[in-house]
């Protein structure tokens, strides 16, 4: 569900000046929930060059995240102990995955399952900021 940003960047007609201020006046929570739904590339699209860094610095920081996220849960599939675990019955792994990478374990299922996306990262990364408790993608 796009914000009223998003929903603005994507009419037809689109002030730069005047997206660039409704972006300036967005909390910081609201421009990372953007890069975490996967919009945000059609807002920086849509605003002044000179005003592009205001978005662009951010999810550059935001990617790096995601991409330190990705190199923990591809460093730990690669891990002999988990590798065993995951041959083994499926509750079994779940309570060893529960036990030693609680923070990761939904990326982890998802990893284990085959079926993890781009969008479940950025979205645990937006989580895992602005969720308080909830660590998880759901």
């Amino acid at each position: 569900m796009m914000n009223q940003v998003g929903r603005y960047a994507a009419s037809e007609e689109v002030d730069g000046l005047e997206l660039m201020k409704m972006v300036m006046e967005l909390p910081e929570k609201d421009k990372m929930l953007m890069w975490s739904q996967g919009y945000i590339d059609l807002v920086v699209e849509k605003m002044p060059e000179y005003a592009r860094d205001i978005l662009e610095d951010r999810k550059e920081k935001w990617e790096d995240t995601k991409a330190f996220y990705l190199d923990q849960i591809e460093e730990i599939l690669n891990d002999e102990e988990f590798k065993g675990q995951a041959k083994g019955e499926r509750k079994e792994f779940a309570l060893f995955v529960m036990e030693h990478y609680r923070d990761l374990q939904s990326l982890l299922f998802a990893a284990y399952d085959g079926k993890i996306t781009e969008e479940d990262v950025r979205k645990f990364v937006y989580r895992r900021r602005f969720g308080g408790r909830k660590k998880y993608l759901h």
